[in-house]
């Protein structure tokens, strides 16, 4: 009887573990937009470990034996993580993950600043010599364009010539 509420413990755990790795998983999907296909793929993945998670513990601890009391402390204790951590654990992840991408911005501001302060006498003359080079990829690609139109109409002048000699 012991070993059995040991193991129906251990279950409650596992059941509250995974329900934290499936909260992980939902917080990389609000960071990270996905198409539903892949959604799918990331929910079979989860499931698909958890069951070999969960046939693993089964079969070391309780002898391989499925019982119904581990079904039900693995479902009990995903739906208690569910019904008492899991809104306090995605409140307080967001506000840390918003609080590392705001320091990291700040950081990478901070670091290249003196970077910018460098190249900001250079941003005019930089920014003439652009878009100078873009007007002349600009007449470059249109005389392009006419010469391609002059070759072609040649073309064709010589098909009908050829067309008519045959015939």
């Amino acid at each position: 009887m012991h070993m059995q509420a040991k193991l129906f413990l251990l279950t409650v755990l596992m059941g509250g573990g995974m329900g934290l790795v499936y909260d992980g998983l939902r917080l990389f999907r609000r960071r990270v937009p996905h198409k539903p296909f892949w959604v799918q793929m990331e929910d079979g993945l989860f499931w698909l470990a958890a069951v070999f998670l969960v046939f693993g513990v089964m079969l070391r601890v309780g002898s391989g034996e499925i019982r119904f009391f581990t079904i039900l402390g693995l479902f009990g204790g995903m739906g208690l993580y569910f019904l008492t951590l899991s809104s306090v654990v995605m409140a307080v992840s967001d506000r840390v993950i918003f609080l590392i991408k705001y320091c990291a911005v700040l950081l990478l501001r901070i670091v290249l600043t003196p970077i910018r302060l460098i190249f900001l006498p250079f941003r005019n003359p930089l920014q003439k010599i652009r878009g100078f080079c873009e007007k002349q990829r600009k007449k470059l690609l249109h005389s392009c364009k006419l010469c391609v139109k002059m070759k072609l109409n040649r073309l064709r002048i010589d098909w009908k010539i050829f067309r008519g000699k045959k015939k």
